[in-house]
């Protein structure tokens, strides 16, 4: 929801005197005009559709902005920009050179001259009952896409990036090409349905539930029990059980790292793709975990700075719902082993305390919370999360999706240095919610 254009100014050949040297003309950037996409809803979830220049209060690095237009856009069309504001009293002036004129927050339009969006429907890698939850969720987002403006393509991210229907205003062919994806079988890399289910792993691995299925018996269940199963094991059955565990655990990483590169390689490709288009993009993302371990972190915070760069915002749609056994709880009993390693109340292998501090950080990190709940708020979207009834939550989506307003400023800090600017944005109304981006980098558009 972040936009930069760029006015650029040529400074002129200026001789000191007649006996200098000539100098090169100089090119520079005077300033930048930043768009900002903002919705507001109020405690029912409903629109705030009312809302003038001096309504918003926007800052940039905890400096106050001075927001020259401010335009609504309803249900995908564009209201007349409302008049803009003077300048506040005490706000700093804008950097020099700008041209106000330059600013539009116009969509692009059809053929048929109406404003037009797009959106991404992505299926990650989803479970037989994923598949069950989300096919009906997407049929209803289809459904709700506004005749002739609204444009969508219906994809799924498996170990290639598959188009099930490319990008189209025809409501009829997205149903069919979601109702196919929803009958396919993906490629089978989860961690959770690749266990390798031993007679010692599901006792001494606190990712395993404790009611684990009936061919393994029961699963782990405390530190205690964990020790005291151990204690009942001969040496040479314990030394067993320890390699029989760390297959298991080896077996989950490479099983974690090739499933969290394949879906931030799909991811990638419809950011890096719907990055070509102008105007606002969104992404609605059916999946059910993202991996993101230490080496995939550095990309998957790239990802976030691409989708908001070019303006796309992704609704993640946790197609789980009410899990039976928690990622919270899973967390915790990892926690609470690592607790009783580090006191020395558990035994621990002779590895390095590095490889236990990795498998933390990966837990922490890819929690659908943690992981979807970052890709989604960080790029304006939200996370859709711990509910059996996904349909009746995808017209929310549309909603924020089509009715929003569009804020322009200039920064006061005009220089396009690559840092990344911290942008906050309040309404002057009680009890309304403001959704925007938390900041956009500063780089010229053609190096988005």
């Amino acid at each position: 929801m972040c936009r930069l254009i760029c006015v650029l100014g040529c400074l002129p050949f200026v001789a000191a005197s007649a006996q200098s040297p000539p100098q090169p003309p100089t090119l520079k950037t005077t300033t930048a005009a930043v768009l900002i996409d903002v919705t507001v809803l109020d405690r029912g979830g409903q629109t705030v559709a009312d809302l003038g220049p001096a309504d918003f209060e926007l800052t940039e690095d905890g400096a106050r902005q001075q927001i020259l237009s401010v335009s609504f856009v309803n249900n995908g069309v564009p209201v007349p920009p409302a008049s803009s504001a003077p300048p506040a009293e005490g706000l700093p002036a804008p950097a020099a050179g700008g041209s106000v004129a330059s600013i539009e927050a116009r969509p692009p339009v059809t053929d048929a001259g109406e404003p037009l969006s797009v959106t991404a429907i992505l299926f990650d890698r989803l479970s037989p009952e994923g598949r069950r939850a989300a096919g009906p969720a997407a049929q209803a987002y289809v459904a709700g896409l506004l005749p002739g403006r609204d444009y969508a393509g219906v994809f799924f991210a498996d170990l290639a990036l598959r188009t099930f229907q490319p990008f189209t205003n025809d409501r009829e062919r997205l149903r069919v090409a979601v109702d196919r994806l929803s009958q396919a079988v993906p490629a089978n890399t989860t961690a959770d349905a690749e266990r390798l289910r031993g007679r010692h792993a599901p006792a001494l691995d606190p990712n395993q539930p404790p009611t684990a299925g009936a061919e393994s018996g029961t699963g782990f269940v405390s530190v205690g029990e964990r020790e005291k199963y151990l204690d009942s094991l001969s040496r040479s059955e314990r030394l067993l059980a320890e390699m029989e565990l760390r297959m298991e655990q080896g077996h989950r990483q490479v099983l974690a790292e090739y499933g969290g590169e394949a879906s931030l390689a799909g991811l990638r490709a419809v950011v890096d793709a719907l990055g070509s288009l102008p105007g606002r993009k969104s992404i609605v993302y059916f999946v059910e975990s993202l991996s993101i371990t230490s080496r995939l972190k550095p990309r998957f915070d790239a990802l976030i700075g691409t989708a908001n760069r070019h303006n796309i915002t992704i609704y993640a749609i946790d197609t789980a719902g009410l899990r039976v056994h928690s990622r919270e709880m899973e967390l915790g009993r990892n926690v609470g082993v690592a607790a009783a390693q580090g006191i020395g109340d558990s035994r621990r292998d002779d590895g390095p305390w590095t490889k236990e501090l990795e498998r933390q950080e990966q837990l922490l990190s890819s929690r659908p919370a943690a992981a979807l709940g970052r890709l989604a708020k960080e790029t304006g979207g939200f996370l859709l999360e711990d509910t059996n009834d996904l349909t009746a939550r995808m017209e929310r989506i549309q909603r924020e999706r089509t009715s929003y307003y569009v804020l322009a400023y200039q920064p006061t800090k005009a220089a396009l240095d690559g840092t990344f600017r911290k942008v906050s944005v309040k309404v002057k109304r009680p009890r309304v919610t403001v959704k925007a981006r938390t900041g956009y980098l500063a780089v010229p558009p053609q190096q988005g």
